[in-house]
């Protein structure tokens, strides 16, 4: 089969695959009539569960084992030169055995934080009201009519000035 006939069939079966994903699994009415498998498709799809932290997890183990393995075996490896015995690798597999680690868990940790940082966004948003609600709370506020503002005024016996004697006494500062 040409390598056209087979990037067409797969874009094809994309775009089907796509378009029955959107209308059978994605909907969150459907959600609760899905079986085991399907829920958790409907969950990344909807990005309920991040396979980024998982990756990296796992990613984390894989290069500290790796920099632990090699960094031992840089340290023990010899290489016979004539009838004398060399070692290569020795300070660099220790560097490697000792910095490798804490350089990766540095590296993963920053990385670990922002993902954190969003699960407990997340969290937070799912926790507050609706935004309907929310709005709806403050146009009944707003709707209600506030107390109307009634001055008081009075004359200054002393200069004749006229103020509100809500806000205070007379504002040429004179004595009452």
């Amino acid at each position: 089969m040409p390598i056209i006939v087979t990037y067409i069939l797969g874009i094809l079966t994309a775009i089907a695959a796509t378009v029955l994903i959107c209308i059978f699994i994605l909907p969150e009415k459907k959600r609760e009539k899905l079986n085991k498998f399907f829920k958790t498709l409907h969950d990344i799809f909807n990005f309920r569960q991040l396979l980024l932290e998982k990756i990296l997890k796992i990613t984390y183990v894989f290069f500290t084992v790796l920099c632990i393995v090699t960094g031992l075996l840089m340290i023990i490896s010899v290489q016979w030169v004539g009838t004398t015995v060399v070692k290569y690798f020795g300070l660099q597999g220790l560097i490697l055995l000792v910095c490798g680690p804490v350089i990766l868990r540095i590296i993963y940790e920053v990385a670990m934080m922002f993902i954190i940082l969003v699960r407990n966004s997340n969290e937070i948003n799912n926790k507050l009201p609706a935004k309907e609600e929310c709005c709806k709370e403050e146009t009944e506020k707003a709707a209600e009519p506030a107390e109307e503002y009634v001055p008081n005024l009075v004359y200054c016996t002393k200069c004749g000035t006229q103020y509100d004697a809500n806000l205070g006494g007379c504002p040429n500062g004179c004595e009452q």
